[in-house]
């Protein structure tokens, strides 16, 4: 299980102990041990509980993007405006302690771990659904964004502990497909309600159904793992960086405020702007001295291992997913966003635009989880999914509110099938370059680097596009108009703020909006360039993945 690269320079010390050597290492008859033989559930019990874990992975994506089309209907019901950020951000504060909860997954008991992030995900999504005020529905949402961070690290664990080195590509590549469907039909679900007699409430609602009907295999199909089960419960918590835990946490939510509110909540150059930006500079140095320095924790118990630092193949890795996800991500709220200006289409008309993209992620996503083990070669998958992003990123350039869908398709395709490439693939490599005891490690590193891609490229993505909307529409308005009104005609043209414009100026919007939309593919037309250029870097030699 423990596999790594037989490239690896003087890599006798970073070589893997044996199958046997860990079996008779980690005997335990009360749990089942990640060492010993991963596959100890088959045929009816196997796929349930794979499919209970691909559940979570769909309610996780579901969330993160669901509110994109519900949040009109949210204002119109609770009201506060000045809030209207916070209904995204929320949940992403609560998702940047996804490193923390990967961390105790190597530690503590997997399942308890599990069901407990399962519970606070339910809860979330019921204080949101129920919520009486727009500061109720943000604390929900931050719940949510917590535990829903900590069941999708929990399923990436699980997978990780119950399959062997050879077909743990396919199934995290699973992973990456639901993933995509779970952010694309966020937007199209949450639509359905908000249009419907059961409101956009059941937007939340439907976590705690879907929820209901596989807790049966969460509670009784999934099975007990740990990695530590010679260890004490105080010797455990001594294991947990709690102080760089909350030096990194105070980092990310300080950059992601930093991110969203500037141009915005707060103005460029302002006291508040300036204060979120050193605090998350300052974070950020300290998690990074941390890691070589820290009188309180082992180098290997560190949030991030310090001999993670020296493999900088794995630091590589870690920016790949940073960039790929965030493309990802960015590609799905974007693509209708582009079609809801240029051809009109409401929130289910413009999901159903995502099926190409989607359509050829998923089809890359399972061909690279397929043939990646039997190769063995893992660099020319990222370079060529690299250079489909940027390709594909690079035409979207050429597009305006006379371009055909037909083009858009076939460029939104080509990002699709880079993104597909590589999106995942990183939590398979990572695990076969290091120790069988660094694998939580390896899938922790991948995890705060998918999930901080998909926070930070979408906050960037969005503060270009709100800034550069904002510049481009206020003059083609009268003198005074209202922020407020001129941030409801970037929501969309489907507002009845857009519905008021005379139709000339009407127009002028929609042309600006576009305009300003060719800043956001810039941007991922740069993220794209830059991992090809780091995927060359990348070693190519032959992985150890092939043995199961």
């Amino acid at each position: 299980m423990g596999a790594t690269t037989p490239s690896e320079k003087g890599a006798a010390s970073s070589l893997p102990p044996s199958e046997d050597q860990l079996e008779s290492e980690h005997q335990s008859t009360e749990l089942l041990s990640v060492d010993a033989s991963p596959r100890q559930l088959h045929g009816w019990k196997w796929a349930i509980s794979y499919g209970s874990l691909l559940s979570v992975t769909f309610l996780f994506a579901l969330d993160n993007t669901i509110v994109a089309a519900i949040q009109p209907s949210i204002l119109a019901s609770l009201g506060r405006v000045n809030l209207f950020s916070w209904i995204g951000v929320s949940f992403s504060l609560g998702s940047t302690a996804i490193l923390a909860w990967s961390k105790a997954y190597g530690v503590f008991d997997i399942k308890w771990l599990f069901l407990a992030h399962i519970v606070m995900f339910e809860v979330g999504s019921a204080i949101c659904g129920a919520a009486p005020t727009m500061p109720a529905l943000i604390i929900g949402r931050v719940v949510a964004g917590f535990g829903g961070c900590g069941m999708y690290s929990g399923s990436l664990t699980y997978i990780a502990a119950l399959t062997s080195i050879h077909e743990r590509p396919l199934y995290t590549a699973g992973i990456a497909v639901i993933w995509g469907l779970g952010s694309v039909l966020g937007p199209v679900v949450g639509a359905g309600f908000a249009s419907s007699s059961a409101t956009w409430r059941w937007g939340f609602y439907i976590n705690i159904v879907v929820g209901a009907v596989f807790s049966p295999a969460y509670i009784f199909l999934l099975p007990q793992v740990c990695l530590q089960t010679d260890k004490t419960i105080r010797q455990k918590l001594r294991m947990v960086d709690w102080v760089g835990i909350t030096v990194f946490a105070g980092g990310a939510v300080s950059f992601i405020m930093a991110v969203t509110s500037n141009g915005g909540t707060y103005a460029w150059g302002s006291g508040s702007a300036i204060t979120l930006w050193v605090v998350s500079g300052v974070c950020l140095a300290a998690t990074i001295l941390l890691s070589f320095w820290h009188p309180l924790v082992a180098g290997e118990d560190r949030l991030i291992p310090v001999h993670f630092f020296r493999r900088p193949v794995l630091l590589n890795l870690a920016v790949q997913m940073f960039l790929v996800s965030g493309v990802m991500l960015g590609f799905v709220y974007y693509i209708p966003v582009f079609f809801a200006f240029t051809r009109g289409d409401d929130a289910m008309q413009a999901g159903v635009r995502l099926l190409p993209f989607v359509c050829l992620m998923v089809f890359s996503a399972i061909l690279s989880g397929a043939l990646m083990p039997k190769t063995g070669h893992y660099m020319p998958w990222y370079v060529a999914g690299s250079l489909l992003v940027t390709l594909g990123s690079g035409l979207m350039l050429s597009v305006n509110t006379d371009t055909g869908p037909a083009k858009v398709y076939g460029y939104t395709v080509l990002v699709g099938a880079g993104v597909g490439c590589y999106v995942v693939a990183g939590f398979a490599v990572t695990q076969a370059m290091v120790k069988a005891q660094d694998v939580s490690n390896a899938v922790a590193f991948q995890s705060i680097a998918q999930v901080l891609g998909c926070v930070v490229l979408l906050a960037v993505a969005g503060s270009i596009y709100e800034n550069t909307s904002l510049a481009e529409i206020t003059p083609l308005l009268p003198v005074g108009t209202a922020s407020t009104f001129v941030t409801e005609l970037i929501a969309g043209t489907s507002s009845s703020t857009f519905a008021s414009l005379p139709p000339a100026v009407a127009r002028e919007v929609i042309l600006a909006l576009t305009k300003s939309l060719r800043n956001v593919w810039i941007f991922f037309l740069s993220s794209g360039a830059l991992s090809l250029c780091l995927s060359l870097f990348l070693d190519r030699k032959r992985l150890n993945i092939t043995a199961g």
